[in-house]
């Protein structure tokens, strides 16, 4: 009777931890399988996003992107480089006007946890290979991108049988890494107005393009006062692969030619010219570009002590032309 009764209270003991274990092995496949479904569907939606990104239609990257995502890349001098995503709408829409084609992409990986997840994207031009990082993030209003980093690649393999290849410089490329794009917001038809000691009040209208494959902004600049005509003159701001520096050329009809080095200040550039005046004093000139929400500033600074003090700046707003 005692052995049986140890058998029993054994039993009573074991038969419950082992039948727990059956029903867990039993329930894992099922909960396994709306596990993988539910990363099915996450990742499903993801590349419906990035969908709508490879489409590189202004229409479809606003449903694609956050309002407030940031692109970002090194320069070559290894500065980074934040393009904000309205200035991304603007430069497709000129690559769009000029004919450039949509290069062809491929998505090389999804990798997703909860509501966060990355994208590789990889894109084939006729001059480079673009190697996209996007990050998304799932918010109340499903997936988003809300930034982009990228890498342009100008070294294009070649249709030969030996696979050789061809490395092309910034300039004989599109320029699409060129610091020369931070003045990208300069494009368009611009009101200009200037109140200064020297000039006085004038206004004026500005069309600033891109030229060269967006390796050269050049604009086209007229001036009056009371009715009459001050000047008219071109401008161009372009970067030298040669010699890595930013160039502003400048010439207009009333015989200047002038010159200046951009130098990184501050997250911006800042173009510099010295020059003499009628006495032979030298002064430097200093011209600075600051984008508003509507238009852009150029403010031109000077100074006779080689740069320790500043004059009160002569500032040139641009306004849109409606």
């Amino acid at each position: 009777m005692r052995k049986l009764a140890l058998s029993a209270i054994l039993a009573s003991l074991f038969t419950p931890a082992a039948a727990a274990h059956g029903t867990a092995r039993a329930q894992s496949p099922a909960t396994a399988g709306n596990q993988k479904s539910q990363a099915d569907d996450e990742h499903a939606a993801i590349r419906q996003v990035v969908q709508l990104y490879m489409t590189f239609d202004q229409a479809t990257l606003r449903e694609a992107f956050d309002p407030t995502a940031n692109l970002y890349l090194a320069t070559e001098q290894g500065e980074l480089r934040t393009i904000p995503f309205s200035q991304f709408l603007e430069n497709v829409a000129k690559g769009a006007a000029s004919g450039r084609r949509v290069p062809k992409m491929s998505i090389d990986l999804v990798d997703q946890e909860g509501s966060a997840a990355i994208v590789k994207i990889t894109e084939h031009s006729d001059d480079a290979t673009v190697t996209d990082y996007l990050s998304l993030i799932r918010g109340s209003g499903g997936w988003k991108v809300v930034s982009k980093t990228f890498y342009v690649d100008h070294t294009v393999q070649s249709g030969s049988s030996s696979s050789s290849t061809t490395t092309k410089t910034a300039s004989q490329s599109s320029c699409i890494s060129s610091p020369v794009n931070a003045f990208a917001y300069m494009a368009g038809d611009w009101i200009t107005s200037e109140s200064s000691v020297a000039v006085g009040a004038a206004t004026g209208t500005s069309h600033t393009e891109a030229k060269l494959d967006g390796c050269v902004i050049g604009e086209h600049r007229y001036m009056e006062q009371n009715g009459k005509a001050l000047f008219y003159g071109d401008a161009l701001w372009g970067y030298d692969s040669t010699t890595k520096r930013m160039l502003l050329f400048y010439v207009d009809n009333r015989a200047h030619m002038q010159v200046y080095e951009g130098r990184s200040e501050n997250g911006g550039w800042a173009f510099y010219r010295e020059r003499p005046d009628p006495d032979g004093k030298l002064i430097l000139i200093r011209i600075k570009y600051a984008q508003k929400s509507s238009g852009f500033t150029q403010s031109v600074e000077r100074s006779s002590d080689h740069g320790a003090t500043w004059g009160v700046p002569s500032v040139v707003s641009y306004e849109p032309k409606r």
